[in-house]
């Protein structure tokens, strides 16, 4: 009965976790470039003092598919049709995201919302001063006045799996994932930002499942309660 009681405890964990990650991906349907978070469980088995348990690993991870585009006229608006990642310099390190939604600094440079740097190849890019007409092509070519300033640095991944979310839509990971094949996948789009890829119906119904089965588990270890107090009641009656 103990294990009964603690294996539908791990359930109402697992229950909980399921609904911050629900709760986290609502949160963010209308964020830019975000990616939806994702979680799954296994059963993990262990023996204390010769008793066999099993209790519930979560698995955390984020699905990489593609949010659709939305035109905004906007001209340091850009989005990646296709793979990759926009490159960014940070104090932290280098950063990686699918949020393009830029800005101009102070000094000219282009640069995200929280003051991160947007690179080209050959470092970051800056708008020269007196410049007005800012273009992207699709091979991420940018110009101003019709002169080159540089070109974005697209950077795709051998394996998505080894990028790490460190915050506002965006990504950290090991050098020696990059892939160096990016430019045959992708093009750029000024103009266009890319939406998150959560779909707010599918979260709600998966709410809905999800506190059911919490509500199902609760029930389960309210019964096994019960049961234990009329067992020790009935021992301390005999």
């Amino acid at each position: 009965m103990i294990n009964g009681i603690e294996l539908a405890a791990s359930g109402l964990d697992a229950y909980g976790n399921v609904q911050e990650v629900i709760a986290r991906n609502l949160a963010n349907a209308n964020t830019v470039g975000f990616k939806k978070n994702t979680i799954s469980f296994k059963a993990v088995l262990s023996q204390t003092e010769g008793v066999d348990t099993s209790s519930l690993q979560a698995n955390y991870g984020v699905d990489h598919s593609n949010g659709s585009l939305i035109y905004t006229g906007n001209t340091l608006d850009i989005a990646v049709d296709g793979d990759g990642f926009f490159t960014l310099e940070t104090d932290k390190g280098m950063r990686y995201t699918r949020n393009g939604q830029f800005q101009l600094s102070n000094n000219g440079e282009i640069i995200t919302s929280t003051g991160s740097k947007l690179l080209g190849q050959s470092g970051p890019l800056i708008m020269p001063k007196g410049g007005v007409n800012i273009a992207i092509d699709k091979k991420g070519e940018v110009q101003v006045d019709g002169k080159s300033i540089g070109k974005l640095i697209i950077t795709n991944f051998t394996d998505l799996n080894s990028l790490v979310a460190t915050g506002d839509s965006a990504f950290k990971a090991p050098i020696e994932a990059i892939s160096d094949d990016g430019e045959k996948k992708f093009k750029v789009a000024q103009g266009y930002l890319e939406r998150s890829n959560v779909n707010v119906v599918m979260e709600m119904v998966d709410m809905i499942t999800n506190m059911r089965s919490y509500e199902a588990s609760n029930n389960v270890v309210k019964t096994f309660s019960d049961l234990m107090e009329r067992l020790i009641s009935n021992q301390s009656n005999i």
